[in-house]
This record gives C-alpha cells, sequence and structure tokens, in this order.
C-alpha cells in the first residue's frame, strides 16, 4: 500500500515540473510574439487556456486517486466438517373450515320469513327461512283426492274381479256337472244327441268365461285387470308424496352445526331454484392445505407431527399430517398435503395464511456448503477457500446430493477448509477478504 502512494506522489511531483517548464518556455515566446504578430498572440493565448484547462483536470484526478482508499470485501466463512445433512420441507397455505356449506333452494317462491342472521351460531335442522307454501298446499290437496279416487276404482275392480270369479266358477262347475249327466243318460238313450250337444256347448262356454279370469297374468299376485287400476293409484300416491317432499324442502333448514357467514334472503323477496341464500361455515377444526413438490411429497407421511406458525396472529399451532394425495395436481404439478390443526383458541379462523417446516436426514455425515457460495462457469462449480493470507483461493469442486438450501461436496475440498458463504460475486482468486466468521443463523 505504501509503495502505491509512493509511485502517484513521484508522478504528481513530475507532472508538476514539466508543467513548470513548458509555462516558463511558453511565456518567453509569447512575449515576442505579442510584440511582433498579434494574430498568433490571440492563437497562443487560447492554446495556452486549454492545456491549462487540461493540466488542471489530470491534477486533479491524481490527486483523487491519492486520497482513494482499497477496499476490502467482507464475506461470512465456514469451516468445512463432516454433519448430518438435513433436507427442510416447507409447508405453506391457507387454513380451511372443517366444512363450508353453501345453502340453496331447491325451489322458486317467495320468501315470507327469515330466521336467522349473520354470525348466528346454528344448528343442524334449524329453520333458516321460509318459502310461501299456500300453492303447495293447494296442489298437495288436489293429489290426495286424486289417490283416494283411484284407490277407491282399485277396490271396486278388486271386488268385481273376485265377484265375477265365483261366479263364472260355479256357473262352470253347474254346467260341467249337467254335460257329465246328459252323456250317462245319452248312453242309456234316454236324451237326444243334439240335447248332449246343448250340454257340452253349455259347459264350455262357462268354462271360457272362467279361463278369462283366471289365465289373467298376475302383477305382484294380483291379476292384470286388477294391477292396472292399483298401478294408476300408485302413481297418484307418488305424486302426492312428492308434493309433500317439496313443501318439506321449501323449509329451508341448516344441514349441519356452524355459523352463518353469509345471508342473502330477505322476506318478500322472490328468488329462482338454486338460489345462493347462505353460507355456513363450520370451523370447529380447522386444516392448513398446501401444496408440495414431488421431492417433498415423497418424504411426508400421515401421522407426522408438525407445529405451523400463523404470522396474522404471531402465534403457533400443533397439527398432524392427515392427508398426502397420491396424485398431482393438474393446475400446479405438486401434490396437496393436509394438516390437522389444534384448534386451542377462538382467534384461529378459516382462511388465515400459516406456514410449517419439517427436517429429514439425507445423510449422517457429509461435508456440504451453502448453494449460494458455490460458483458456476462454463459448466464447472467452484468455491472460493479462505487461506491463512486471509487471501480467497478459487478451487474447483465436484457436488453430491442437494437440498433448497445445502448442496454435499464430494470431491475438491477437505475436512477444516474454511469456506467463502457469501458476497461471491465479488470474489477474485488472490483477493484479500475481511473474514466475517459464520453467519449468525449456522451458529
Amino acid at each position: 500500500m505504501d509503495r502505491l502512494f509512493d509511485y502517484i506522489k513521484a508522478a504528481l511531483l513530475s507532472g508538476k515540473r514539466i508543467w513548470q517548464q513548458v509555462k516558463n518556455k511558453f511565456s518567453t515566446l509569447l512575449k515576442y510574439q505579442l510584440r511582433n504578430n498579434k494574430p498568433l498572440a490571440l492563437l497562443c493565448i487560447s492554446a495556452l487556456g486549454l492545456l491549462l484547462f487540461y493540466a488542471a483536470r489530470v491534477l486533479h484526478k491524481d490527486a483523487a486517486r491519492g486520497d482513494r482508499k482499497l477496499v476490502i470485501p467482507e464475506a461470512h466463512t465456514k469451516i468445512l466438517a463432516q454433519e448430518p445433512m438435513y433436507r427442510t420441507v416447507t409447508l405453506f397455505g391457507q387454513t380451511s373450515a372443517a366444512a363450508k356449506i353453501i345453502v340453496v333452494n331447491k325451489y322458486a317462491g317467495m320468501i315470507t320469513n327469515v330466521q336467522k342472521d349473520l354470525g348466528d351460531k346454528v344448528s343442524a335442522g334449524d329453520i333458516l327461512a321460509q318459502q310461501d307454501l299456500k300453492d303447495i298446499n293447494i296442489q298437495i290437496s288436489r293429489a290426495e283426492a286424486d289417490y283416494k279416487s283411484y284407490d277407491a276404482y282399485t277396490e271396486r275392480y278388486d271386488a268385481t274381479f273376485h265377484s265375477n270369479y265365483a261366479k263364472y266358477k260355479s256357473d262352470y262347475n253347474l254346467k260341467k256337472t249337467n254335460f257329465d249327466r246328459y252323456t250317462e243318460l245319452f248312453k242309456k238313450g234316454a236324451v237326444s244327441k243334439l240335447a248332449l250337444d246343448e250340454a257340452e256347448q253349455q259347459m264350455l262356454s262357462a268354462k271360457a268365461n272362467l279361463e278369462s279370469l283366471t289365465n289373467q297374468k298376475l302383477y305382484d299376485g294380483k291379476p292384470a285387470y286388477v294391477a292396472q287400476r292399483a298401478e294408476r293409484a300408485e302413481q297418484r300416491r307418488n305424486t302426492r308424496l312428492l308434493l309433500e317432499n317439496q313443501r318439506e324442502d321449501m323449509t329451508i333448514r341448516a344441514p349441519r352445526d356452524g355459523i352463518i357467514s353469509f345471508r342473502n334472503a330477505e322476506a318478500g323477496n322472490y328468488v329462482q331454484a338454486g338460489s345462493h341464500l347462505f353460507t355456513i361455515v363450520d370451523n370447529s377444526s380447522l386444516n392448513l392445505d398446501c401444496y408440495v413438490s414431488e421431492y417433498d411429497a415423497a418424504l411426508l407421511k400421515t401421522g407426522e407431527s408438525v407445529s405451523v406458525f400463523v404470522e396474522s396472529l404471531g402465534k403457533k399451532y400443533n397439527g398432524k399430517i392427515t392427508f398426502v394425495s397420491p396424485d398431482k395436481n393438474r393446475e400446479n404439478k405438486n401434490y396437496m398435503v393436509r394438516v390437522a390443526l389444534d384448534k386451542t383458541d377462538d382467534q384461529l379462523k378459516s382462511g388465515m395464511f400459516a406456514k410449517g417446516t419439517l427436517r429429514f436426514m439425507q445423510k449422517d455425515k457429509a461435508l456440504f456448503i451453502n448453494r449460494s457460495a458455490v460458483l458456476e462457469l462454463n459448466g464447472k462449480q467452484y468455491v472460493f477457500v479462505l487461506g491463512e493470507d486471509k487471501k480467497a483461493h478459487r478451487k474447483a469442486i465436484q457436488s453430491g446430493i442437494r437440498n433448497a438450501e445445502d448442496v454435499e461436496i464430494i470431491s475438491g475440498l477437505k475436512e477444516g477448509e474454511r469456506v467463502v458463504t457469501d458476497n461471491i460475486s465479488r470474489m477474485r482468486d488472490g483477493m484479500e477478504v475481511t473474514d466475517l466468521g459464520k453467519k449468525d443463523e449456522e451458529k
């Protein structure tokens, strides 16, 4: 450093001597020309002004260089040692409620009454709002009347069927007995062939009437003649049941316990079917939903404990991993992870951002450094090692396994060497460096 200052000082003194000589000679020449040649004198005066301006700038820059101090870069370092190498998995996402239910109406109609407001706690089955029931009640009464009418017809047809069956069966038995009697009499010659044929014809007619009933296809044990009427009565009954269900659905009820977080229902409003009337949030339990890369997903297992920090509250909450998605999300190409949180107070709410970390050992013994300490040039990797001479020396290395923070050193360095871990962009081979020691987070 002293040699540098001596060099600058000598240059300044030499410049001043040269300038003094030029000024003396030029002054003598200028006086002569002023006496003999005025135009040339003006030109010389101009040249002298430019020369003086240039000399002043050179002297000013030289003086500034003499005052400037050489800045020595500072950097943190790390002494290499065989240590366990860990991979840190960061879980970051938003808390989600156990359930968030959007309550809609199934049928269009007028709202006559609203019983719950924003912030109200509700239980499953509580009435939230009521739609007008006058029209649906009329329809149910009409359907009930239709059902009773068709059911009465069914009973009448069933009674007629059984009455006819008994009649036809009795008539057939009588005609058959009569035919058998005429057959015996014909054999004895007591009746004519015409009388026998008439008796046979009456028996066959009675048999046909009976078979018209007994040969019908059965439906649930009922012949088609009766089953057709019973089916029509059942259709009217189902119509009545559907209308009764519709009337029940027009009373809007809470599907589960929770808190009303949204309300869009007012008495007197006509709402279309499927309108969003209420939202119920169940904060009885909360989850942290986040996404991780495939490398991190391979390390996570259900049941592992994790502590997450909610920045908006400045608090930590414990939890357990309950789900690791077996399939990659198509949109962000990551895997979903769900952490069930222990809800110890009512301050934690759905939608808050939270962050948690888990550490997994990658190697029980390894030489590794922070990834920021590695300089990559032309496909090769280098680090700067601080020697005993307090100077940085560039060394080529070969890296091994890595994670988000660190990289393993396979060759090029050895245990005990002091490696520069930051300010790499200012490092040059052989440059003097001020050692700041370890970073605070590494201590």
